[in-house]
């Protein structure tokens, strides 16, 4: 890990672990969206990282088209956990992305 990864977990308090996660737990998980399930306003369904399922309740159907532009660009999902079974399913009630990248040709 660069120095200056280590800096940004060291600030926020994070760190990388694997387990198993918890049914009612709330968890920070970072990655992806990999596709958009459901787009339907106020009960949004994503798949996260080719394998969770994502609720999301986004009234608005502008950040509904910004979530969809954004898409495999990595964010962080704060998400509680509703299922294990068959799949993971969470309710995702934050997503927070870095800043775009901007290449100049």
């Amino acid at each position: 890990m660069e120095n200056k990864d280590l800096n940004f977990f060291e600030k926020f308090g994070l760190e990388v672990a694997t387990g198993e996660v918890e049914i009612g737990n709330t968890y920070p998980i970072y990655g992806m969206i990999t596709k958009i399930l459901d787009e339907t306003p106020g009960n949004v369904i994503v798949e996260l990282n080719f394998s969770i399922r994502a609720n999301m309740a986004i009234p608005d159907h502008d950040k509904i088209e910004l979530l969809k532009e954004r898409a495999f660009e990595p964010g962080i999902f704060v998400s509680t956990v509703t299922s294990k079974e068959p799949g993971v399913v969470v309710d995702c009630s934050t997503v927070v992305f870095g800043r775009r990248q901007q290449f100049n040709a």
